[in-house]
């Protein structure tokens, strides 16, 4: 952890996945601007963790998780920290008529926590333009979305804080996407280098004309469980470089880091989710479930996940239509019996009775995925809110979909992490995120230069 004090701010922030990997580097996170109502209260329930624990009060909070005490109450009882949280978590939707106003929100809760000034600006704009499986289901491809525009907010509080460094997160698809006729991925980078104090991206703006894809991480590299490909936008104010040239490297060793981790193996769905209770469809709890189940074999990942929790939450498994666990049983079967992974085509043919009443069956032939034990997961979406096909639990005797919890392992959220909200909006929650342990690695990279600026 940093000797010195860093302040960062993330917009766009969701349920908090690239603060809390922040957070768990020393960032001190002093605002967080979200529209999503369950999301805010996600990111409250964070902050009364980490202040509670600060006060050492932590056994408060696992009381919270047991339910044996509510939010409220803690909030009651500690009201320097409820409104320290009111500060930090500021939901506004960003638009030109309100954009004033969150700005004056980001400095009281700077002014109210100390905070000199804001090191690192942190967030990604909803990703639904630039996904390829949107652009795919809209006739227009996503080309007159005005959600093409919204990363025009995050350059607003950018040009207004200032930070040393941003980190801008987006999905790989957003190279190709194009808004009014226009490539929307080149105008974000003539915009961003555009501003005023003047930043540079790491690596440098050639590399990225050359071989835009040597801007995306795979969380997979990172320790985490899970193949999720990101795009990543890391830029620092170019003045910073006199003091530290080492500051324009740090991409490049995020990247040496993915290729070490690789050659050592990749985790799996198994050091993911392989302690967590079974069950059965609609088995479980969407809050707390209870204690864990013995520490006899676990994993490492497994331990790391359970690192100061008092036990299980947000483990509960979909009640299944029985054609659908039907389906589910001939997927992971198909598999088992020697026939590789099977598409729709494979059911179609094999199993007409259990063929889904859907108009497109010639297209998503995937849209049956079995998340295998000796493989990382595939990546963990917000349609997971919508049904969990994609996701489906590589145990025959469960026959079901993930919870809310096992997508949760898989972005390497801590089991102590509590998702607020109908089981639904956890799901999309979890899918929106970015992996803590990914965002964790990129903030120790910062912090180190940082440091070196500011020793």
């Amino acid at each position: 952890m940093s000797k010195k004090k860093f302040y960062a701010i993330d917009i766009f922030a969701g349920c908090g996945g690239l603060s809390e990997g922040f957070k768990q580097a020393g960032f001190d996170i002093i605002a967080q601007v979200e529209m999503d109502r369950w999301a805010c209260e996600t990111l409250k329930t964070r902050h009364l963790y980490y202040e509670l624990k600060e006060k050492r009060k932590g056994y408060l909070y696992h009381r919270y998780l047991k339910e044996k005490v509510s939010r409220d109450h803690l909030f009651n009882r500690f009201p320097d920290i409820e409104k320290s949280v009111s500060y930090r978590v500021i939901r506004g939707t960003f638009g030109k008529d309100n954009m004033k106003e969150i700005i004056k929100k980001i400095e009281s809760s700077g002014r109210y926590h100390g905070s000199p000034k804001f090191h690192v600006l942190l967030g990604g704009p909803p990703c639904q333009p630039y996904s390829l499986i949107g652009r795919a289901r809209d006739p227009c491809r996503m080309e007159y979305d005005e959600r093409h525009y919204l990363y025009e907010h995050y350059l607003d509080i950018l040009r207004h804080f200032q930070p040393d460094i941003f980190v801008y997160e987006n999905v790989p698809g957003l190279f190709t996407a194009r808004a009014m006729g226009k490539e929307i991925f080149k105008k974000i980078l003539e915009d961003f280098l555009a501003l005023n104090p003047s930043y540079e991206i790491t690596p440098p703006l050639e590399q990225i004309c050359e071989d835009p894809h040597s801007y995306i991480l795979d969380s997979v590299g990172f320790h985490v469980p899970q193949r999720r490909k990101r795009l990543f936008l890391i830029g620092y104010r170019k003045v910073l470089e006199r003091r530290n040239p080492g500051i324009k490297e740090i991409f490049r060793n995020l990247q040496r880091v993915a290729l070490k981790n690789k050659k050592n193996g990749y985790l799996t769905v198994d050091d993911a989710i392989g302690d967590l209770p079974r069950l059965k469809p609609g088995q479980g709890n969407d809050g707390w479930l209870g204690v864990y189940d013995g520490n006899a074999g676990l994993k490492s990942y497994q331990i790391k996940m359970r690192k100061d929790s008092p036990g299980i939450l947000n483990h509960k498994a979909r009640k299944h239509m029985k054609t659908d666990i039907e389906r589910y049983r001939f997927f992971i079967e198909h598999h088992k019996n020697g026939h590789g992974a099977a598409t729709l085509n494979d059911l179609i043919r094999k199993r007409p009775d259990l063929i889904p009443e859907h108009k497109c069956l010639d297209k998503f032939l995937d849209r049956f995925k079995v998340q295998w034990w000796n493989r990382p997961s595939s990546t963990i979406t917000a349609h997971i809110c919508k049904d969990g096909h994609y996701y489906i639990h590589p145990d025959i005797d469960q026959c079901r979909s993930f919870t809310v919890r096992e997508a949760a392992r898989c972005q390497s959220f801590p089991d102590n992490f509590k998702f607020e909200g109908p089981r639904t909006e956890q799901f999309r929650q979890v899918g929106n995120a970015v992996p803590p342990l990914l965002a964790g690695v990129i903030a120790r990279h910062i912090i180190r230069e940082l440091e070196k600026i500011y020793d």
